[in-house]
């Protein structure tokens, strides 16, 4: 489908212009500069519009300014400027030649147009519109705010602040990047902006800073917009609500109401609002570090647990090692001992071990110092402990007795010392082995709670992604349904008119028929009348009276003679009233 730009074209939407490049209703260019054709209306309102176009199959965004105000022009014109200059992806790209203007048939006022790139997503008054106003967390608070400061950051850099930061002018693309649009308020860093001198009002309600409702504006005004923009990401709400909002002391009490935040960066918010400029960051590298800085904060007790427990596994393994003591992983950062008595046990086994070793020795200074006769000490072949081998002649043999450690029972140096190391072993493989079972249980756990989470991500896009479809496709059907629904209002509008107008036409011709008929009845009637003669006299035969005299006789015989003896004619009824009418 191709849509008409002219706002007095009869009908923009039209099917039949799809492959035309001049409207066949207005005669307006519709190949706007030869490579842009518009496809739908997104949008309107403020001092524009704003259109899909089509650019040799890549789809743009076309915003189309309606205002002839002057100023209006200004700012749209230093838009399309700024944007063609920063290269972000949080900024929509403009090509050098977006900006141009198109000359509307039979008009003397050019629309001036921007062409830029179209941003997939939704703003972030429609996201948390979706979401019925939740909350977001503390983790998401912190990327997005980087993220945004690392986008003004830029636009600082070339010397220009937004000076219109709210959530309807920042989008958020599938990939989860933000996005900042609607540069049309931007600012340059003047010498007459330093100087103190005030400029055009930009107003935004509930995120405007003091200085820039009083005509005033910095960069530090931004500032105070993105803090007002969390403060509604946070809690839900706008900063204007009464909840949060006291209009007696001008504060908002947002924090009990926001999901588990620090204080860290609530206290970050609160400066980013501050009453006035001077008191806010200097500049976007101040609150850079300083998000660096409660980022590593908040994760130091995480490092700090996860070295305990890293320094508890290794020293229970050591212990372990040493000892032949296993030990099992309780939570995350404890370990306890599987049976403290075994500690004890190796303790006395050590005793034991001095004590034979005491007494083997004494054994063998004993047998050095006797004859042969008698009983000859020999070394075991069994861990080297010496053994008195019995003779066969009776012969006192002088008894070592062992100095009782702690009454602890004498063991026997062949049997007990290797049985319990080899347990004591086997339990420690036991439990390394339980120790690995359990890691690797605890990793798939985590790996599997990883992939539902994933999952959970990508299915709560998807549902987004469908209801915004979904909104997209109905408000387009509704869009063309209203235009239908114009279309043929004005098409029987239309016929009406035409109706009427060939009744007017249809008794207008009547009537001067008429008339014309009457007018030459009438001429014709007078005409007639004009042309009518009287009746010819009647010849009167004169009988000469009785009593008459000769011609040449005295005429004093002839009675009145003033009478005339001729007739005299009426004139018709019907010529009177012609008289009449004359």
């Amino acid at each position: 489908m191709t849509y008409c730009i002219n706002s007095h074209c009869p009908k923009p939407v039209d099917p039949v212009n799809a492959n035309n490049l001049i409207c066949r209703n207005c005669g307006s260019e519709i190949l706007l500069q030869g490579r842009y054709r518009v496809i739908k209306q997104l949008g309107q309102g403020g001092f524009g519009n704003t259109f899909e176009v089509d650019e040799c199959g890549k789809t743009k965004v076309l915003k189309v300014l309606t205002e002839k105000n002057p100023k209006a022009i200004e700012l749209f014109q230093q838009e399309a400027k700024v944007l063609s200059q920063l290269n972000s992806a949080g900024i929509p790209k403009v090509e050098p030649d977006g900006y141009f203007t198109v000359l509307p048939k039979n008009s003397s006022v050019p629309l001036h147009c921007l062409a830029m790139e179209k941003i997939e997503g939704v703003n972030l008054e429609q996201w948390m519109e979706f979401r019925n106003y939740q909350r977001i967390s503390e983790a998401k608070a912190l990327n997005w705010l980087k993220q945004l400061v690392e986008i003004l950051a830029l636009v600082h850099a070339h010397q220009y602040f937004h000076r219109d930061i709210k959530p309807q002018n920042i989008m958020l693309r599938p990939s989860g990047q933000l996005v900042l649009i609607d540069f049309g308020a931007v600012r340059q860093v003047t010498t007459t902006i330093l100087a103190g001198n005030s400029h055009t009002r930009i107003i935004s309600q509930g995120y405007s800073p003091p200085e820039q409702q009083n005509g005033y504006s910095v960069q530090q005004s931004d500032f105070f917009a993105l803090g007002r923009t969390f403060i509604f990401l946070l809690t839900g709400k706008e900063p204007q609500d009464k909840e949060i909002y006291d209009p007696l002391t001008n504060e908002l009490h947002w924090r009990k109401s926001a999901l588990n935040i620090s204080p860290l960066l609530a206290d970050l918010i609160d400066h980013l609002m501050a009453p006035t400029a001077n008191h806010r960051p200097q500049n976007t590298q101040v609150i850079l570090q300083k998000l660096n800085e409660i980022e590593k904060a908040l994760q130091m007790p995480r490092i700090l647990w996860q070295k305990t427990a890293i320094q508890s596994t290794n020293g229970s393994k050591s212990t372990a090692s040493s000892s032949s003591v296993a030990t099992v992983s309780v939570g995350r950062a404890k370990s306890v001992n599987v049976s403290s008595s075994q500690t004890q046990k190796r303790q006395k086994l050590w005793q034991v071990f001095i004590g034979l070793g005491l007494g083997c020795f004494a054994v063998v200074t004993a047998a050095i110092n006797q004859p042969n006769t008698k009983n000859p000490v020999s070394v075991s072949p069994v861990e080297n402990v010496p053994v008195a081998i019995p003779s066969p002649v009776r012969s006192p043999v002088t008894k070592v007795y062992e100095t009782p450690i702690n009454a602890q029972p004498t063991i026997s140096p062949l049997t007990s010392p290797t049985s319990d190391k080899i347990e004591i072993q086997k339990t420690q493989t036991e439990e390394i082995e339980k120790q690995k079972l359990q890691a690797a249980l605890k990793a798939e756990e985590e790996r599997q709670a990883a992939i539902r989470k994933e999952a959970a991500v990508r299915t709560a896009r998807e549902q987004l992604e469908a209801v915004i479809r979904e909104r997209r496709e109905m408000r387009e059907r509704r869009e063309q349904l209203n235009a239908d629904i114009t279309e043929r209002a004005l098409i029987t509008q239309k016929r009406q008119q035409a109706d009427k107008q060939q009744q007017t036409k249809i008794s207008l011709e009547k009537a001067k028929q008429v008339y014309l008929q009457t007018k030459e009845q009438l001429k014709t009637t007078v005409t007639t009348s004009n042309q009518r003669q009287l009746p010819p006299k009647q010849q009167v035969t004169t009988e000469r009276p009785k009593n008459t005299v000769d011609i040449n006789n005295d005429r004093a015989n002839i009675p009145n003679p003033w009478e005339s003896t001729y007739p005299i004619p009426k004139a018709s009824d019907e010529l009177e009233q012609v008289i009449r009418c004359n």
